[in-house]
Order: C-alpha cells, then sequence, then structure tokens
C-alpha cells in the first residue's frame, strides 16, 4: 500500500493511480482479513471499501435493469440498461 502512496520530489505519485490495483484478500471466515484492512487504511489515512461476495445477489454487482430508448440506422429500438452497481456506489460515495 505505501508504494501506492510514495510520491517523487515533484509531488508525483511514483505509482500512477491508472496502475493501481485493488487489495484482494481471500480466506476462511473470522480470521481478520477485514480488520487488517480496516487497521492499514486507517493509518495511511485512506478510504477503505469492503465487500463480502458471499452476500451480493446479481443485482447489487450489476445495478438495476431498465428500458432505454436508442436509435440505430435512424430506427429506434428499446434496450435493456443497468443503473449503477451498489458495489460501483459505495466506491463512489467512499470517495
Amino acid at each position: 500500500m505505501i508504494a501506492y502512496f510514495t510520491k517523487d520530489e515533484f509531488g508525483n505519485y511514483l505509482q500512477p493511480p491508472e496502475r493501481q490495483r485493488p487489495v484482494f484478500l481471500l480466506g476462511a471466515p473470522g480470521i481478520g482479513k477485514t480488520a487488517i484492512m480496516e487497521q492499514i487504511a486507517q493509518e495511511l489515512e485512506v478510504g477503505f471499501v469492503s465487500y463480502s461476495m458471499t452476500h451480493q445477489t446479481r443485482q447489487s454487482a450489476l445495478g438495476l435493469p431498465f428500458i432505454a430508448t436508442k436509435t440505430y440506422d435512424g430506427v429506434e429500438y428499446q434496450v435493456s440498461e443497468y443503473t449503477m452497481s451498489e458495489i460501483i456506489d459505495s466506491v463512489y460515495e467512499a470517495m
């Protein structure tokens, strides 16, 4: 994590944000994965979003479907689109 936040003498991140990757922890329930990451985020004073995929539904990951109208070659069609997923929304809220 520290490598992501280290800056050069000009204040630029050494690891540009577009090259950074999220941290993914996998392990048995109850061993402290979330608690460890919460503590690291607090110490680094960065935002923290935690999701347990076992508690998610298709809708919370993809968003809810709705019917929209699109035009292709001058003809209007009704198409399915999705609202913003709850997961992405929580990231925006944390930022």
